[in-house]
């Protein structure tokens, strides 16, 4: 349970980041600014979907308790990779 509470911590904390950047970038407006907006909720409505699927997996095949992580794995990959592609610019 520690560790899971550490990789949501950590996870928060890079979310934190990426809502910032975010917001910096929709308040710009313009076509990247609609871009950008759409794109967050296309990536939260998949992202939910996975994240979903992967905690139901683990359940069916007998591991409940490895739902939690599998779902915040989920979640984690995903604002990692949007920590990256919105900082690089």
């Amino acid at each position: 349970m520690n560790k899971l509470f550490s990789n949501t911590l950590k996870m928060g904390f890079v979310a934190n980041q990426v809502i910032g950047l975010r917001l910096m970038k929709i308040a710009t407006g313009g076509v990247r600014g609609r871009r950008e907006s759409r794109l967050m909720v296309v990536e939260k409505i998949k992202a939910a979907a996975d994240a979903s699927m992967e905690a139901a997996m683990s359940v069916a095949a007998g591991q409940p308790h490895r739902a939690a992580d599998r779902a915040l794995a989920v979640y984690a990959k995903r604002v990692n990779r949007n920590l990256w592609r919105l900082s690089k610019r």
